[in-house]
């Protein structure tokens, strides 16, 4: 346990300080680009995005999965990233050249250009993201925490140059993207060589196989779990115009800066799932009852003080957006807390069942939007979503109860382990904070 507070503590920090440095970014985007510039970046990347997820199976997370649980080397691992990203990333790019020929109304939410350099985006990101996701199999969570924060920090080093100094706009935030995910594609290629020898390795046809068996089983989670939080944006990009674009991204991406807090739980818990047979359900359940309180304790924080918040961060003319956010904060709450079943049901090697969770509660996102959009607008988007994210939570939850063995109320039933758990981890942030030793002399690690 103390191992994994030491994992978790390190990469919060880390965390906390990607969070601080997103939002200043986000914010020179918001008061460079305005709503309408927000609502056409939000669109370009959105579009790249869907294309990325569409073409590029799930195989990242099978990475994390199979060289956690020992059945991968590293250069194996990285070997299948070139494979199966470089594949998936061509016809994306193929895909997305093709669809920017058609007469399709998002196509004028922005430039060509700027859909062009979000195309050519999609393979850095996608190989950003599975060689991230190698470290954390590999239990580097210091490194990572690294990697985290200096991804933030290029991103923002480059979106002030281009988009503040330089006034490029929309297609200047874009070409942020790619430039410092090429950097850190690059950057990540050397640790691995210089820290874990990384070298040449014949792929087999079983990995290949293993390992496109189980990006296929979580394709549709990965995909919907996007279209699922995006469906609100994805839609209004058909039919409404860049202002409302641009306030409804803003309200959906600051609400969801909260789930630093599972995330970070997440990256933590895959590989040690993985790596027990039993797949350790109550450190789970634990950590899904903390996440839930200090995601809580947030989100109460923000919708109360939302108004000064936008305006001071985004400027007034995003205030229109503050509704949106009381109402996703809402779901956003309960998905913090059942996001921890995710790890669980992936590292006991179960992806069609989160796979499922997602998809279900994306249909009902769709089919809430086309009711509550025309009705109520925005904010009925934003409905839309909260009673998705309910859905997919209670079908995550169901799972895990049957997969674990556990009753509903020894899930959510408070343990006092659970506060002594809360207090190491606040009390190891702290020291680590301070730059003290994680533990007092005469503490050891488990």
């Amino acid at each position: 346990m103390s191992s994994g507070l030491r994992d978790f503590a390190g990469t919060f920090i880390a965390r906390l300080a990607v969070i601080a440095i997103g939002v200043a970014t986000q914010s020179i985007l918001a008061w460079v680009l305005q709503p309408s510039g927000v609502g056409s970046y939000a669109v370009c990347l959105l579009f790249s995005t869907v294309l990325m997820l569409v073409f590029v199976i799930g195989f990242d997370y099978g990475l994390t999965y199979y060289v956690a649980s020992g059945r991968f080397t590293l250069s194996e691992a990285v070997i299948y990233t070139c494979i199966y990203g470089g594949i998936g990333s061509g016809l994306a790019i193929v895909a997305g050249l093709a669809l920017l020929e058609l007469p399709l109304s998002f196509v004028g939410d922005a430039s060509r250009q700027a859909f062009i350099l979000a195309l050519v985006g999609i393979p850095f990101a996608v190989f950003v993201f599975a060689l991230m996701q190698l470290v954390t199999a590999l239990g580097q969570f210091g490194s990572y925490a690294i990697f985290m924060l200096g991804a933030t920090v290029l991103r923002c080093a480059f979106v002030t140059v281009l988009v503040w100094a330089l006034d490029w706009g929309v297609e200047g935030a874009l070409l942020a993207d790619v430039l410092y995910n090429a950097v850190m594609v690059a950057w990540l290629l050397a640790f691995f060589r210089r820290k874990h020898r990384l070298g040449w390795a014949k792929p087999s046809w079983t990995g290949i196989r293993d390992l496109f068996s189980y990006g296929m089983r979580y394709y549709v989670g990965r995909l919907t779990n996007l279209v699922n939080f995006q469906a609100g944006t994805i839609i209004l990009a058909f039919f409404a115009t860049r202002n409302e674009i641009g306030l409804f991204s803003l309200a959906t991406q600051l609400t969801a800066r909260v789930m630093v807090i599972p995330e970070t739980l997440q990256t933590v818990l895959l590989p040690r799932v993985a790596a027990d047979t039993a797949g350790r359900p109550q450190l789970v359940a634990q950590c899904a009852r903390a996440s839930a309180v200090v995601c809580g304790t947030l989100l109460v924080i923000l919708v109360v003080f939302a108004d000064p918040i936008v305006a001071l961060l985004f400027s007034p003319a995003f205030v229109p957006a503050v509704p949106i956010i009381r109402i996703v904060s809402v779901g956003v709450l309960v998905r913090c807390a059942c996001k921890m079943f995710e790890p669980y049901l992936l590292g006991i090697n179960r992806p069609g069942a989160a796979s499922l969770a997602v998809a279900v509660g994306a249909a009902v996102n769709w089919g809430l939007l086309s009711i509550l959009l025309p009705m109520a607008g925005l904010v009925g988007a934003g409905a839309a979503l909260t009673g998705s994210y309910f859905v997919s939570s209670a079908i995550l939850t169901h799972y895990f109860l049957r997969t674990s063995g556990m009753s509903l109320g020894e899930l959510c039933r408070p343990h006092r382990s659970d506060w002594t758990t809360v207090k190491q981890a606040v009390d190891m942030f702290w020291r680590k904070m301070r730059g003290a030793p994680p533990y007092p002399t005469g503490r050891g690690d488990e």
